[in-house]
This record gives structure tokens, C-alpha cells and sequence, in this order.
């Protein structure tokens, strides 16, 4: 049997064992690349060698600095200062929604839902609005918001990983690139919540957490671990986006490293809560599917995949195809881990675009956008459960508002990536 027959094989089951959730998804990421070895297809030294790759540094960097912003307060801060200025509850959902958002494209949606859970549910009692009203949108926010910035989602520094490994280092992903397609999303979808976001939502009495005003007390938090945070937090985002511009600047998991050891040395965060601050989970995900990806690619299962896809499109060109691989890479995120729905495919629309003749780069990106609307599902991510008890969510009130906030994404993203990314 063929290298590219057996990487398929174990794409095929590890896409089924995520689907299937009877194995934790970490150990099967791990069988993933021992798999890959026993069959031959990958050499001993590949199993583990994306461990130290620069993209599963920079998500540990940058999960120690968002620990910060949050631990410190400034992160409630913020979020507070946005949610003051409506009480309509239209005008709440969408506030709350770009508050979300915006917060997710530079620190994790997990941690974006839980610092601004016990706000938004605070906001809701004091306003007399149904929390579910709120904290859907919320959700939503976190996702959408993701595509902001290269950071905002591990599927985003998949995507770039993918892109910088597969071009032989020609190509890459600047650190606010995926914005050009994440703020027409974020607004679009702003809009469109706006003015069907009740509609959709069900009404429904609070569960848990009724109010969260007790929980956010950052009055033990010296003010100077708050002010250093803030100086290192602006100072790393600005070395990342500069990275790609000025030559002597160090790679963007460099800056974020040193960031990260700067908030330690100062006794923001402690050796332990720094630790804590990343899940190991995403950072193994990303690391032991890597050399799945990379399989694809060397043994040809990767054109194997895009052949058959080509057939199936028949000639209906690049856009036909890029469509086609948004609708798969965003249903296989709504019950499987969105990274790896981003690690597994990623490869696959590379060498799609490359077999007939298109930039790779649309339909790459076209891959882990799709990967970051993950809003259909309350498994799709863990934030997406973090809100089921305190908004007394139920299965189902995910489906319609999910439904159509993916469709919103999904037209404006057939739009605009064609512009910003021409196919020939």
C-alpha cells in the first residue's frame, strides 16, 4: 500500500474518532503521528518536531500574556468601559457581540467568554434583559472576532504555518492580515444581529450565575502589575505586527516569548499560573496533527484529495472549490476541535488551488476562517458551553441563530476573499 493510501486511511480515522468523541481528543492527535511512523510513512525524528515549531510557541507565549490581561483586570476594564454607553437590548446584543469580538482577536475566545461571562450576566439582570439574549451573542463574538488577527485562533497560525511550510518560506500571513476579511465579518455580522439577533434567540429565564457583579474584584492587583502589563501587552502586539515589516525586529513567537517572560520575572503572573494559563490540549492538538498535514503534502494523498474534489466540482473553477472546502472545514468544526478541522485541511486546499493553477493563499484562508465559526454546536468550542448554565441555554438554541450568523459569514466570505486574494 502506497504512503499517500495510508496517510488517507489515518485522516479518514482520526476524522472519525474526533466525530465519534469516544476517544479524548488528545490522544488521538497522539496516536496520529505514531501511527504515521508504524506504517512508514514518516521518519522518527518527524513524530514530535512540531513541538518547538514557532507557531505552538507563540500560542504558549500569548496564553501567559492574555492570563495577564485578565488577572490583572484590564481586561474587565476595557469590556466595561464598551458595555456603558446603550441599554437597548439591541443595542446590548451588538455591543456585547464587537466587545466579544475584539477581545478574541488577541487573546483566546475561551478566556474572552469567561472574563466578560459574569459582566454581561450582571448587565443583563440590571437591564431586564433575558441573559441568553446576551450571552449568545457573546459567544458568536468570540468566534467571529477570532479572524482579527493571526493570534486570535490556533486555526489562524495553522492557516500561516501551512502557508510559510508549503511555499518553502515565499509566502506568509502578516499579523493583522486575516482583519481584511474578520472586521467586514464582524461588522456584517454586527448588522445582522442587530436587526434579527432577537428574532432568533429564544427568550428564556436565567439559570445559574444570576448576577456576576461580586465577581470581578481586581482591588488586591497592585496598580503597577496593571500598568506593566499594559505597557508589555501594547509593546508585543506592536513588535508582532512590525515583525513583517522592519528586518531586525525578532519573529513574532520571539517577541511574544519575551513578553511572556517578562510578565513572570515581575511576579504578575506566578511560575504556576503561568503554566495553567495555556491548554495543554490546543498546544498538543497543533503540535501532533502537524505532521499529518505535512504527510498529505509529501506522499501526494494531499493531490489524491484534491483530485477528487476537482472531479466532483467538474469544472466549475477555483471559486466552486474554495466554497466547497468553507461548507466541509465549517461543518467538521461544529463537532470536532476547529484546529484540527484547520490542520487537517489546510494542506488539502493548498494543493487544491496549486493543481489548478490558483493562488493558494484564498482558499487557505478561505480554510481556517471557516474553521473559526464554530457557533452551531455548544460543543463546536469550550466557550460555547461555558454559557449553557448561566443563560439556561438549551442544545437547540445554538441551530437557528447559528445557522444564519455561519451564512452571513459564509457570503461575505465568498466575496471578499476573491478581491483581497485574486485567484490568478
Amino acid at each position: 500500500m502506497s504512503p499517500a493510501i495510508i496517510t488517507l486511511i489515518i485522516l479518514v480515522v482520526a476524522i472519525a474518532l474526533f466525530v465519534s468523541d469516544k476517544l479524548p481528543m488528545g490522544l488521538i492527535a497522539f496516536m496520529v503521528p505514531i501511527a504515521l511512523y508504524f506504517t512508514g510513512v514518516i521518519e522518527v525524528e518527524e513524530i514530535f518536531s512540531s513541538i518547538v515549531n514557532a507557531n505552538v510557541i507563540l500560542i504558549v507565549a500569548m496564553c501567559v500574556l492574555g492570563a495577564a490581561f485578565f488577572k490583572t483586570g484590564l481586561a474587565y476594564n476595557t469590556s466595561q468601559m464598551l458595555l456603558k454607553y446603550t441599554k437597548t437590548e439591541k443595542g446590548l446584543m451588538v455591543v456585547v457581540f464587537l466587545v466579544g469580538g475584539i477581545m478574541s482577536g488577541f487573546v483566546s475566545n475561551s478566556g474572552t467568554v469567561a472574563v466578560l461571562l459574569p459582566i454581561v450576566m450582571g448587565i443583563a439582570v440590571g437591564s431586564n434583559i433575558k441573559p441568553i439574549k446576551l450571552l449568545m451573542p457573546l459567544v458568536f463574538g468570540a468566534t467571529v472576532g477570532a479572524d482579527i488577527s493571526i493570534i486570535g485562533s490556533p486555526g489562524n497560525l495553522v492557516a500561516k504555518s501551512t502557508i510559510e511550510e508549503l511555499s518553502k518560506g515565499t509566502m506568509s500571513i502578516a499579523f493583522f492580515e486575516p482583519a481584511k476579511i474578520g472586521i467586514p465579518l464582524l461588522a456584517a455580522t454586527a448588522i445582522f444581529l442587530y436587526f434579527f439577533g432577537s428574532k432568533l434567540i429564544p427568550d428564556r429565564e436565567a439559570g445559574s450565575l444570576s448576577s456576576g457583579s461580586d465577581e470581578n474584584d481586581y482591588s488586591d492587583i497592585p496598580s503597577w502589575h496593571r500598568t506593566l502589563t499594559l505597557i508589555v501587552f501594547v509593546l508585543a502586539i506592536t513588535g508582532m505586527v512590525l515583525a513583517d515589516y522592519i528586518s531586525f525586529l525578532p519573529p513574532m513567537h520571539i517577541t511574544a516569548s519575551c513578553a511572556a517572560i517578562v510578565i513572570v520575572l515581575a511576579g504578575v503572573l506566578t511560575q504556576k499560573e503561568a503554566f495553567a494559563s495555556f491548554e495543554t490540549l490546543t498546544v498538543f492538538m497543533l503540535a501532533f496533527m502537524m505532521p499529518l498535514g505535512n504527510a498529505l503534502n509529501n506522499t501526494g494523498g494531499g493531490k489524491m484529495i484534491a483530485d477528487a474534489v476537482i472531479k466532483l466540482t467538474g469544472n466549475s473553477g477555483v471559486m466552486i472549490v474554495m466554497a466547497s472546502l468553507w461548507l466541509l472545514t465549517w461543518a467538521l468544526t461544529q463537532v470536532m476541535s476547529n484546529t484540527a478541522a484547520c490542520t487537517l485541511l489546510c494542506p488539502v486546499g493548498w494543493t487544491i488551488a496549486e493543481s489548478i493553477g490558483a493562488d493558494p493563499r484564498a482558499v487557505v484562508i478561505a480554510v481556517f476562517i471557516a474553521s473559526s465559526i464554530a457557533v452551531c454546536t455548544p460543543m463546536a468550542i469550550p466557550a460555547n458551553s461555558m454559557i449553557i448554565g448561566p443563560g439556561n441555554v438549551k442544545f437547540k438554541d445554538f441551530l437557528k441563530p447559528g445557522l444564519a450568523v455561519s451564512a452571513v459569514c459564509f457570503v461575505v466570505s465568498m466575496i471578499l476573499l476573491p478581491i483581497f486574494y485574486p485567484f490568478y
